[in-house]
């Protein structure tokens, strides 16, 4: 009976001291917590002609949009990634030709809009912010790199989502959109 009070109590000790080697195996650990970050990126349109094109209404919105979807494809490279292609030719040891292309191919949600600047060299610069919250993070730290984009996507939120790390009615949400 004796042998019975001193060996479950050294059992149980032993069996508490070995469960954190069960998370530290499995390659998770209780204590890593994802804290959200913002990325923030600017996106640059320019007119054709600074002096002219600046008083034209249709070419200014024209180079303010191309700006906008500058910084959506940074924002995009920032997250998710770029596929790059590239070839080269080499005759007699000697390079010939060298090209590359990148491809994004991607969707952003959330992504908001900081600043528009317009500079006195006929150049448009767009400032654009999207925060990453920890539910992203924990998925994008899980999946293979090529995987991301298709099993990380940032759900758009319902009326009633008041679940997981975001509030939906609050102006400054990972959901705001201009």
């Amino acid at each position: 009976m004796t042998l019975r009070w001193i060996l479950v109590p050294v059992l149980a000790i032993a069996v508490a001291a070995c469960a954190p080697l069960s998370s530290y195996w499995s390659g998770q650990s209780r204590s890593e917590v994802f804290e959200p970050i913002t990325v923030r990126v600017s996106g640059f349109g320019a007119y054709q002609h600074a002096q002219n094109d600046r008083v034209d209404p249709r070419k200014r919105l024209l180079a303010r949009r191309a700006s906008q979807l500058d910084a959506y494809r940074n924002l995009a490279e920032r997250v998710y990634g770029t596929v790059i292609y590239g070839s080269s030719t080499v005759n007699d040891f000697v390079l010939q030709n060298d090209s590359f292309r990148t491809y994004v191919d991607s969707y952003i949600r959330g992504a908001r809009m900081v600043a528009v600047n317009e500079h006195s060299d006929g150049v448009v610069e767009t400032v654009m912010e999207l925060r990453l919250e920890p539910r992203f993070r924990e998925c994008v730290a899980k999946v293979a790199d090529d995987q991301v984009q298709d099993v990380c996507a940032i759900p758009m939120p319902r009326r009633n989502d008041r679940v997981g790390d975001v509030e939906a009615r609050r102006t400054d949400s990972l959901y705001y959109l201009d």
